[in-house]
């Protein structure tokens, strides 16, 4: 009786629940030398996480702009408690690194890996409205679905503005890069001007500086001269749509695709998971602008149903 229980609600995957004493922490800051990657980040984080309990080895790899760091612990700890002793050690050294860095630490468990990947691909609907639909209309739907973990979205083309400063003009304004990058961070927030009671209701103000096109981020304001005239970024240079730079090439069937790449929670069924992002996958494709091709390139379900 207890077996034919156990067969009906046992998660189901292709490899065991295990956890492996192992914690990665993945670094990223943009295009900054190995040599000062190892300085201001790698290093100073291998220090602040030595003081987790039960932790055997700490190996790091440092590339440009990128770092991974492993720590390795005995088969005693709890990697749930010691997850959060890495957080937390995280947390009191962030303030120590440069402000652009994003550190984010993950438990290394079978359910790390993809169980489903699906390509976007189309002929005719550019790179970066395909990562558009990919970052903010599917994979959103998918995080939501019940024992899905994480959805990774690789590929395509990320849209941005580009600032493009004439020398010249920064040199006769008086203005520094720096200058620019602190005055458009000063000016894209959204914030409270304050709020005001009426009726026994408190009225909340909020006020949106932020900036959505080329014309808004020229307009900012970086400083303004003796006699009062403000110096906005468009007097120091244009400011132009672009993309993210591309260091990868990411393909499917020969095309250019934007892939998704959803992982499983531990203890979730994989048969389970599978259907439900398969079926809500129908429904997205019925939406999508003509032309968007979505079909699957790995399902692991397939070998645990066999």
């Amino acid at each position: 009786m207890l077996g034919g229980y156990l067969a009906f609600t046992i998660p189901v995957s292709v490899l065991p629940s295990t956890n492996f004493p192992r914690i990665l922490i993945a670094v990223d800051n943009g295009v900054m030398p190995i040599d000062q990657m190892m300085v201001t980040i790698t290093r100073p984080i291998e220090e602040a996480v030595n003081s987790v309990p039960g932790l055997e080895e700490v190996r790091s790899t440092t590339s440009r702009g990128s770092a991974e760091i492993n720590l390795f612990f005995n088969w005693h700890v709890d990697m749930f408690t010691t997850l959060q002793y890495v957080n937390a050690a995280i947390a009191r050294v962030q303030p120590e690194l440069p402000p652009s860095t994003t550190v984010v630490p993950n438990r290394m468990t079978f359910a790390s890996f993809p169980i489903i990947g699906y390509s976007l691909t189309s002929d005719t609907v550019p790179q970066t409205q395909l990562w558009e639909l990919a970052t903010y209309d599917i994979k959103p739907r998918l995080n939501r679905l019940n024992g899905v973990s994480t959805v990774l979205v690789q590929g395509g083309q990320e849209p941005e503005f580009h600032i493009e400063p004439d020398p010249a003009r920064l040199l006769a304004a008086g203005v520094t890069v720096t200058d620019i990058l602190d005055a458009i961070k000063r000016t894209n927030l959204i914030d409270s001007p304050g709020l005001f009671e009426r009726n026994h209701q408190l009225i909340l103000g909020l006020v949106s500086g932020q900036v959505r096109t080329p014309a808004e981020i020229a307009a900012v304001v970086v400083k303004s001269t003796p006699a009062g005239i403000p110096v906005r970024v468009g007097d120091l240079g244009q400011v132009v749509p672009g993309v993210k730079p591309v260091y990868r090439i990411i393909t499917a069937n020969g095309k250019p695709a934007v892939l998704l790449n959803i992982n499983r929670q531990p203890d979730s069924n994989t048969l389970d998971v599978a259907s439900e992002v398969h079926q809500t996958l129908d429904e997205i494709r019925k939406t999508l602008p003509p032309g968007i091709e979505v079909k699957p390139f790995y399902d692991q379900s397939i070998i645990v149903g066999e």
